[in-house]
C-alpha cells in the first residue's frame, strides 16, 4: 500500500486523522528499522507512487506488540477492579 493509501485506512478504518507528512516519517522510521520494505510503483498513470509491504520482523514485532498491550489491558482492568482496589 502507498503512503497515501495508508494515511486514508488510518482514518476510515481507526478515526486516526493525523497529517500526512507524520505517516511518511513513521514509515520511512520503519523501514529504516526494517520493519517495512519499499519500492516503487511506475504502473498506471500519474507520478510513481512509493509503496510499502511489512515484512517478516514485522510482523513479528506487530504480533510483540499486540501481546504487551493485551497484558496492560489485564493490569489496568486488575487495577480499575473492585477486588483490586484498596483504600490507599
Amino acid at each position: 500500500m502507498h503512503g497515501g493509501g495508508i494515511h486514508q485506512s488510518l482514518k476510515e478504518r481507526f478515526g486516526i486523522d493525523t497529517a500526512k507528512p507524520i505517516v511518511y516519517v513513521m514509515l520511512r522510521r520503519m523501514e529504516e528499522a526494517g520493519l517495512v520494505v519499499s519500492q516503487w510503483d511506475t504502473s498506471g498513470s500519474g507520478p510513481a507512487k512509493r509503496v510499502y509491504r511489512i515484512t517478516q520482523d514485522g510482523i513479528d514485532y506487530l504480533k510483540d506488540a499486540i501481546d504487551n498491550l493485551k497484558n496492560v489491558v489485564k493490569l489496568i482492568r486488575m487495577l480499575i477492579s473492585e477486588e483490586g482496589s484498596s483504600d490507599v
